[in-house]
């Protein structure tokens, strides 16, 4: 008896030694920054020129921790923390958060699909973003798309599915996505996702909602919404992408700009209470040589509201070309040119907004 105990014993220690030794964690890693020459005509004619560096032209500057450890044949314990930096000044994107982009712990299974727990993305911003052609800083999807964009949400439970036959779904939940998960003051987040992807073809579906709680904004008349509906195709000579999306009561990922004070990157006060704004986009990226790639992107956007003054919002446009050339694997150089016809780079849909242009050269490092 004593035998057999102790042989099963040593069998456990065995298979626990091999799963073990399958845990992994990896420091990783992006540095872009590019020299830049903006020039804008805000409302009122009133005009800002700047040039200087730039952080994250091509991509977010950021540093994480990832790592898995295989518990089973088929599952494992995964996390990953990661921050944001602002390059040209060395200082976190969010100075009261260490690991703002990513901070969260889960399980994965290939059979099953993920669930993870923390501060992470939306799953519809994880899905829709695949439709990305010129990801420029300030003039890429998310400048259009807000719930495409960059954006993250506290206090969240996401389950991503493994593929069936190129389906796969995604559902996320956030206990509040504004505060202390306190009962009566909460303000819970929904975000779900579907995609399509099966060789160059690619097909995006996405909802996003956040109920606001009367304790935090009692004056609001909707809560935020945002519908998402894109396709990609790469035809090998060039890769083509369009998107439209539907985003009402403001920015879902309060990742816009705060020109009525709000309190929250909500968008302008005739937004928040019963507005709606549609885009559209349309890019395509192509290759131009074994290392070099021309990207261009155009947006559309068509607010349904008035201003104050009885003024019909006016469509914006966003458009940008630029060139990517890989010196290696992981070092890209680019340069970029773009405009914004009455669009904030910072407030989106503003009145009176002009046109502002921006020049950018640059150089984006991984590791």
């Amino acid at each position: 008896m004593q035998r057999k105990f102790f042989s099963l014993a040593v069998a456990i220690v065995c298979c626990s030694s091999v799963y073990a030794a399958e845990s992994n964690v990896t420091l990783y890693g992006m540095v872009d920054m590019g020299i830049a020459s903006t020039h804008a005509s805000g409302p009122d004619g009133v005009r800002q020129s700047s040039t200087g560096l730039l952080a994250a032209g091509l991509t977010d500057s950021l540093f994480g921790l990832k790592g898995s450890e295989r518990l089973s044949d088929d599952l494992s314990a995964v996390f990953q923390l990661e921050a944001i930096f602002d390059g040209p000044t060395a200082s976190l994107s969010e100075h009261s958060r260490l690991f703002d982009n990513n901070a969260w712990v889960g399980l994965a299974s290939e059979r099953f699909g993920a669930l993870r727990l923390g501060r992470q993305h939306p799953v519809a911003q994880q899905f829709s973003s695949r439709l990305e052609i010129s990801p420029w800083n300030g003039m890429s999807l998310g400048s259009t798309f807000r719930a495409a964009g960059n954006h993250q949400v506290n206090n969240a439970v996401n389950y991503l599915s493994p593929s069936w036959s190129g389906v796969s779904i995604g559902v996320g939940y956030s206990f509040d996505v504004t505060g202390e998960q306190i009962n009566g003051q909460k303000s819970p987040g929904i975000s779900a996702a579907v995609k399509y992807e099966q060789g160059p073809l690619l097909f995006v579906a996405t909802w996003d909602k956040v109920y606001f709680s009367e304790a935090v904004l009692p004056d609001l008349a909707k809560n935020p919404e945002a519908w998402q509906l894109g396709m990609s195709y790469d035809f090998g000579l060039a890769r083509v992408s369009m998107g439209w999306s539907r985003q009402k009561n403001g920015y879902v990922g309060l990742n816009g700009g705060d020109p009525s004070n709000l309190g929250f990157g909500l968008g302008v006060a005739e937004f928040v209470n019963g507005g709606r704004l549609d885009a559209y986009m349309l890019g395509t990226s192509v290759p131009v040589s074994a290392k070099g790639t021309v990207l261009f992107q155009y947006s559309l956007v068509k607010p349904d509201w008035e201003w104050l003054d009885g003024e019909k919002a006016s469509t914006g446009h966003v458009a940008s070309l630029g060139y990517v050339y890989s010196l290696s694997p992981r070092t890209n150089l680019y340069a970029m040119a773009g405009v914004a016809k009455r669009y904030s780079l910072d407030d989106q849909v503003v009145q009176g907004q002009g046109t502002t242009t921006r020049y950018m050269a640059g150089v984006s490092h991984s590791f």
